[in-house]
């Protein structure tokens, strides 16, 4: 009781988390911190799983298309409209072009985005000034923190700073810092608190994975040769049976002895076992593995260099799925993450974070869509420009009306103007009669 009691304890705005005696650690299904043993026996980690081709490409390609999608934050109007906050109105806003004194937005998302790809969690403290407003975002690799749960329901997280500048950045917040001073991403829960780890669910997987790359290794360093047998017609001693296949290693072993010509001696035969590169299908299993670690990230194979190559609008349709499937959550993960932590809804402020250059087509199909925009009067010469990196022109934000969408009867069309059409029930135009004389013309 007394040392979670020291670790809760804090200097400042963290000194009043002192009343939380107690703490355990919580888990979301899945231990979060350092390795699992898979099926194959090896142990599946961090570290260890990107060295496996299919999970380094699949958090890579998605922790960067992740940190491509610019965030911005706007003020939310009364009439619904946005207008965009600039970095010096508000703190948050800094955040999102400058996180710490390190690290730029791209490389901040990045390394967040990686860590939930790989473990479920993503963490970042966060570092404040003396009116507590934020100042820094300061990433946290996720094996280095343990969510831990006090007695009367606050959370905390125990965090262990890892070399000289984390120590330095974090002096003024306790080991174990308040959930308020943490920006927790959190992935697929089973209990609100810690997300699953990814590598740990998919541990056979990658261990399969790291299994056949292994096995590939070592049968290139074994001279891409299946073993096989020394025969000798004398029985052998242990002593010349050992020195024996020690030479005959060192004379077939490794890719520099590849096609060498090997000399027996006295009536010594090699047989070959009945093993071969055919039956081992090396190619085929890894791919297949690497559709299983796929589907853990929702890649599409294609992205993985697997599969024919695809007709543009194939491309165009496969990268839609991508960034609806694999994407989108993550940045609405984002977006209501940046929301809770800092109270941004209550603010009328949000954070929208541009997918826009993930679904960027070529040249010409941009050019026909902004055509099809600008006709159909729902786009201004400006926001396209805008969109293909060119300066504003003078009068370019007027939207461009349709005429032949203009409203029935009115002047726009050239046909008469508006109330020139039927009169109302009960009523008759000016100088209209209702067949009767006019007076002063009766018979």
């Amino acid at each position: 009781m007394a040392l979670w009691s020291g670790l809760f304890r804090g200097r400042g705005a963290a000194a009043a988390v002192e009343k939380s005696s107690a703490g355990a650690p919580t888990y979301g299904a899945i231990p979060p911190l350092g390795s699992v043993p898979s099926a194959t026996g090896l142990l599946v980690s961090q570290s260890t799983a990107m060295t496996v081709s299919a999970v380094y490409a699949c958090v890579t390609i998605r922790s960067e298309d992740v940190a491509r999608c610019t965030p911005t934050m706007y003020r939310v109007k009364d009439d619904g409209g946005r207008e965009k906050v600039k970095p010096n109105d508000h703190p948050v806003a800094r955040l999102l072009v400058r996180p710490n004194r390190i690290q730029t937005w791209f490389e901040f998302s990045q390394q967040m985005e990686a860590g939930l790809a790989l473990r479920g969690n993503a963490y970042a403290a966060i570092l404040r000034d003396r009116r507590g407003q934020p100042t820094e975002l300061i990433a946290i690799n996720p094996d280095a923190v343990l969510v831990l749960e006090a007695v009367d329901g606050s959370i905390f997280y125990n965090v262990n700073r890892i070399g000289l500048f984390q120590i330095s950045v974090l002096r003024d917040l306790p080991v174990a810092i308040p959930a308020e001073d943490i920006f927790h991403l959190r992935g697929l829960s089973f209990n609100m608190l810690a997300g699953a780890s990814t590598i740990g669910l998919a541990r056979d997987a990658v261990g399969l994975a790291m299994a056949l790359e292994q096995q590939a290794a070592r049968f290139v360093g074994n001279g891409a040769r299946p073993s096989g047998v020394l025969k000798a017609k004398g029985k052998l001693t242990v002593e010349a049976a050992q020195r024996l296949k020690a030479s005959w290693n060192a004379f077939v072993s490794g890719v520099s002895n590849v096609g060498t010509t090997a000399v027996l001696e006295e009536g010594m035969e090699w047989q070959q076992l009945q093993l071969t590169a055919a039956d081992l299908d090396f190619i085929k299993q890894r791919e297949l593995q690497i559709a299983e670690v796929a589907r853990f990230y929702r890649m599409p194979l294609s992205k993985l260099g697997l599969g024919d190559a695809q007709k543009a609008g194939q491309f165009a349709q496969t990268q839609q799925e991508y960034v609806a499937d694999a994407i989108m959550p993550s940045l609405e993960r984002w977006e209501t993450k940046f929301a809770q932590t800092f109270d941004l809804d209550l603010q009328g402020y949000e954070v929208d974070m541009d997918e826009n250059r993930l679904l960027r087509a070529d040249v010409q199909t941009r050019y026909n869509n902004a055509r099809i925009g600008l006709l159909s009067g729902f786009l201004s010469p400006n926001e396209v420009r805008m969109s293909e990196g060119l300066g504003p022109v003078p009068d370019g934000d007027t939207v461009m009306r349709p005429l032949n969408m203009a409203a029935l009867g009115s002047d726009a069309t050239g046909t008469a103007p508006d109330g020139a059409g039927k009169p109302r029930d009960g009523e008759l135009p000016a100088d209209a009669t209702d067949g009767a004389a006019p007076k002063g013309e009766e018979e």
